[in-house]
């Protein structure tokens, strides 16, 4: 095997092998849009992934052939640090290929990130077992995972408990929304996700959950008890562009769900979130996406109620901060 720098020349050979990877996997999620097995589709994601922010990565060659790609591009936050992301759609490997082929892959392409200082290694994985063992066996760890369920059905919807009501939000609930934007980093931060909730984040998130309160990009529906706030949905068309291969108009995400722990287990939930996958059904959305992280045990119990199936992981590689490259004295 050869390994080289991917650059723009290699697109249209790796388009090739990114729709027929994309091809087989619809066959395994037929959920997944169908627009991922267009080849102009493909070489518009690749040339966005190669030009946001320094994207790098490598293609495999068998014979001057392309065999395989990975391809990411660097970014910074406050939880994941300095690293690289390369999203669903940033790896392929061809079929003649065994799946420990990824190991390599991985080596030549993390060989570049690392010479950049980059440490932090993110990589959105199909749901197949074999690429699954292939991260393992690299010392990558499942950290998130990525869902979707169809809406072409109409849901049964289960009654409130009495008292509680639901409505679609209003402008007046923007104050409500943001005093209750916690919940779900409270939730996350306890056993055994345990995610930090710093004060920065709140203060970012905060305003965000107060517009979903008048925002005509998405749908926000809320149960009450009384005039109280106890439980809230959002969902949105997913994110569409060159850079997102998997959006599409006819495909909605799921952003937030959440339920004031004291009014939990009494079906409120359920049935706020079924109705909600019901409005998705009649706004015209045939499926609807969404992801939550693999240690949230009681999101990978619940969610698949619903029919949300996996079909990718995200996950995660730290290498050790004080690495770095051994100079031989010989």
């Amino acid at each position: 095997m050869d390994f080289e720098q991917i650059n723009p020349d290699h697109f249209p050979a790796v388009a090739d092998l990114l729709v027929k990877q994309s091809t087989e996997m619809r066959k395994r999620f037929s959920l997944l849009p169908e627009r991922i097995q267009d080849k102009e589709t493909a070489c518009i994601f690749l040339q966005a992934l190669y030009e946001k922010s320094a994207g790098k990565g490598c293609v495999m060659l068998q014979q001057d052939k392309i065999a395989g790609f990975m391809l990411g591009y660097y970014d910074n936050n406050y939880f994941f640090g300095r690293h690289v992301w390369v999203p669903f759609g940033g790896i392929a490997l061809s079929q003649e290929q065994p799946y420990t082929a990824l190991r390599a892959l991985y080596a030549a392409a993390g060989d570049i990130w690392i010479k950049d200082g980059i440490l932090n290694h993110y990589l959105v994985c199909p749901a197949i077992e074999e690429w699954m063992q292939a991260c393992y066996s690299l010392s990558f760890g499942q950290e998130q995972l990525y869902a979707v369920a169809s809406t072409k059905e109409v849901w049964a919807e289960p009654s409130l408990p009495a008292g509680i009501s639901m409505r679609e939000v209003q402008p007046g609930d923007a104050s409500q929304l943001f005093n209750k934007a916690h919940w779900i980093a409270s939730h996350l931060n306890k056993a055994p996700v345990w995610e930090p909730v710093p004060e920065e984040h709140l203060e970012a998130i905060r305003p965000g959950y107060a517009e979903l309160a008048d925002d005509d990009t998405s749908i926000t529906w809320v149960a009450l008890d009384g005039d109280e706030i106890i439980s809230y949905v959002a969902i949105y068309t997913v994110d569409i562009g060159a850079i997102h291969y998997l959006g599409c108009e006819k495909a909605a995400h799921f952003a937030a769900a959440a339920t004031h722990p004291a009014y939990r287990q009494r079906g409120i939930g359920r049935a706020l979130f079924t109705h909600i996958m019901n409005v998705a059904h009649e706004q015209g959305y045939e499926q609807i996406f969404t992801d939550w992280r693999t240690t949230n045990l009681e999101a990978a119990h619940y969610w698949p109620t619903f029919g949300y199936e996996c079909f990718s992981y995200r996950m995660l590689r730290r290498i050790n901060p004080i690495y770095k490259p051994f100079t031989s004295p010989d």
